[in-house]
């Protein structure tokens, strides 16, 4: 069973005002002020010995999604001709 331990320490953070609103928002949406959701990041940062998500260089776009899509041939109707519609020749 967790221990609840008293908040006494007090610490600073800069941010933009647009980006404080926001997250103020989505964490009041589930209960939490905002000094709640640096806690629980602090917190969880902790129980995993760093950041307690994924960092990404880049958010993926469709250009780059796209060139790893199946791309199946289709028929002079324009429609995807797929895998069990292939004749054994085709193979």
């Amino acid at each position: 069973m967790a221990v609840a331990t008293r908040r006494t320490a007090e610490g600073k953070y800069r941010t933009d005002s647009e980006t404080k609103e926001r997250a103020t928002e989505i964490f009041a949406h589930w209960g939490l002020s905002l000094s709640d959701a640096i806690n629980v990041f602090l917190v969880k940062s902790v129980e995993v010995g760093g950041l307690p998500f994924e960092m990404r260089t880049e958010t993926p776009n469709y250009g780059r999604i796209s060139s790893h899509a199946y791309k199946p041939t289709l028929n002079s109707e324009g429609v995807a001709i797929l895998p069990a519609d292939w004749e054994e020749e085709d193979e």
